[in-house]
């Protein structure tokens, strides 16, 4: 390990200290009453939601160096802990029932979709536990230096500046206790230049603030210092991933590995990191996150994906016919399709006389498309790739598209960028995206079908849009493709029509859809005889659509083509 300073810096004034913190970063904060608390969220960047939980005595803000680059692919909540920050506690101190009620509204209120819910510290034991109560309403949980998995129990050097700190909260002390959160201070503070003059100001007025002391001391005495016990995290029921600086003082990283062998969660290791790898090492800390989140979502695509290949792919062919007609493919052509899953758009490329390379996260998506290309006798390329990183050279293919694919991604732009880069000078790039969702008959049946069971269901939240509907706005993809550089846009709507004889065979396609769908409606915990009551809801729908028994549903869907 280096050896550490305590070389004292200016401090910046303490009521500047905040907003100099939040300057430049990519969020807004919003004021929100929550089970009692009145919290400060920070809230920015469009995609699937991600929450950050901080640790003890912190605040949202000490996420800055990280939230630039997740704000790009997530929709970002950042609270400040209840208590903590500029949250305040109405009528008295949380219990552990109340930290966990108020998370729950926190994530009511602002996800549109179950979300990936990442704990550091205290907010890690935080995030655990109410993963082991409430696992449906998460997509995902990511533990980063967690306490709870053990007793707290930190290095005598660390527990010896925590307890100095915590009884004199002086510049000095704080940047002792600093030294030892830090693997290499003088280098994170280098690097943060002015913002650590900030962030030195803003703990220290909050640490020597009385509510926050008692708010500090609590979330510790419950959360923190105890080990949760085993059955609890047994319990853990959602994809659930490690990540850990190697220098941790305050939870070793021999924690982690204990749990990663216990309970087969994923652990990955930051190094030259101690226990805040977002402020030591912003870049490894979201490349590992990012890491995390593609095994979840790949495991989510592979677990669905029998169900999405007997009931979506069938019926999106003749879609794909249209887009590939819109485009121009012939046959010679070199096609690339991204994010393919079982071939509904890779096929018909194929029968097209088109030389067909499809990618997609998803392994198991892959060897349907194969399965159903011997059938007819195909020849279709298939490899396993991210689409935000297509591992492929530029000025490759004649056409690159996707159907239903990267308006999925969480970082779509990149996405289409990506799409761009993979085709020829004069190559055409082609997506195809679901429009307006109050046209989307499959939709609207749905949710009527909840409501059956669950009245005050109003459907998913649009504000912000769920990943499914990022493109719904034709203007918003056709600003896309011009923005990732292509030119003559020009996006057309079309319907796509799907029958359906009865509301189990629609209840099906619409969960196999997607892991979002499967993950809202797993939010909603419901139980068999609530299911079998939506799908006779689905039924009578249905039969009012429909004539001789068979419904047709329509919905729009945007074709958007530009050329490179």
């Amino acid at each position: 390990m280096v050896a550490r300073t305590t070389a004292k810096i200016p401090a910046a004034p303490a009521g500047d200290a905040r907003e100099a913190l939040l300057a430049g970063l990519p969020v807004a904060e919003r004021r929100l009453t929550l089970a009692g608390v009145a919290t400060a969220v920070l809230e920015g960047g469009t995609g699937a939601p991600l929450v950050l939980l901080h640790g003890p005595g912190e605040h949202a803000t000490k996420w800055l160096r990280v939230l630039p680059d997740l704000a790009k692919r997530h929709r970002v909540i950042a609270p400040d802990l209840p208590g903590h920050g500029a949250s305040n506690i109405e009528g008295g101190a949380l219990d552990v029932e109340g930290v966990l009620a108020w998370l729950d509204a926190l994530i009511e209120r602002t996800c549109s979709e179950p979300p990936v819910l990442v704990g550091q510290i205290v907010g890690g034991a935080i995030a655990a536990r109410y993963a082991a109560r409430h696992g449906a309403r998460l997509k995902a949980l990511v533990l980063a230096d967690a306490l709870g998995l053990a007793p707290f129990q930190p290095a005598p050097e660390f527990g010896h500046a925590l307890m100095e700190f915590s009884a004199q909260p002086s510049e000095e002390n704080h940047d002792r206790l600093w030294a030892r959160c830090a693997y290499d201070l003088d280098a994170m503070r280098e690097r943060m230049g002015e913002r650590w003059h900030a962030l030195r100001a803003y703990n220290l007025d909050r640490a020597r603030t009385p509510g926050v002391q008692a708010a500090t001391g609590g979330l510790m005495q419950q959360f923190g210092m105890p080990a949760i016990p085993e059955a609890e995290l047994a319990r853990i029921g959602v994809p659930t991933t490690l990540i850990w600086g190697r220098h941790d003082l305050a939870t070793p990283l021999g924690v982690a590995e204990r749990a990663s062998r216990r309970f087969g969660w994923p652990l990955h290791v930051i190094e030259r990191a101690a226990d805040d790898p977002p402020m030591e090492q912003p870049e490894a800390f979201v490349r590992a996150l990012q890491a995390a989140l593609r095994e979840d979502t790949r495991a989510a695509w592979d677990a669905i994906a029998p169900g999405y290949d007997r009931t979506n792919t069938p019926t999106q062919m003749w879609l794909a016919g249209e887009g590939l007609r819109r485009a121009g493919l012939h046959a010679g052509m070199s096609f690339l399709d991204v994010a393919a899953g079982s071939g509904a758009l890779s096929l018909p490329a194929a029968r097209l006389g088109a030389q067909v390379m499809a990618v997609d996260q998803s392994p198991a998506m892959l060897e349907l498309l194969q399965a159903r290309a011997r059938k007819e006798k195909l020849e279709i390329e298939t490899r396993v790739m991210d689409g935000h990183a297509l591992a492929l050279a530029e000025n490759q293919f004649d056409l690159a598209g996707s159907q239903f694919g990267v308006m999925l991604f969480p970082d779509m732009p990149q996405g289409i960028r990506e799409m761009v880069r993979a085709v020829k000078p004069g190559g055409r790039v082609l997506v195809h995206a679901y429009g307006d969702p109050h046209r989307i008959d499959f939709l609207g049946f749905l949710v009527g079908a909840l409501q059956s069971v669950r009245p005050g269901f109003a459907g998913p939240p649009m504000d912000p849009p769920p990943l499914p509907f990022q493109l719904a706005d034709p203007a918003r993809l056709r600003a896309e493709l011009a923005g990732a550089g292509l030119k003559g846009v020009r996006v057309e709507t079309v319907t796509e029509t799907t029958a359906f004889r009865d509301g189990e065979a629609l209840w099906d396609w619409i969960v196999c859809s997607n892991p979002i769908v499967d993950a809202v409606l797993g939010s909603l915990n419901l139980t068999a005889d609530e299911i079998d009551t939506a799908r006779g809801a689905l039924d009578r729908l249905l039969r009012e659509r429909g004539a001789g028994g068979v419904a047709q549903l329509s919905n729009p869907v945007h074709i958007g083509i530009g050329s490179k």
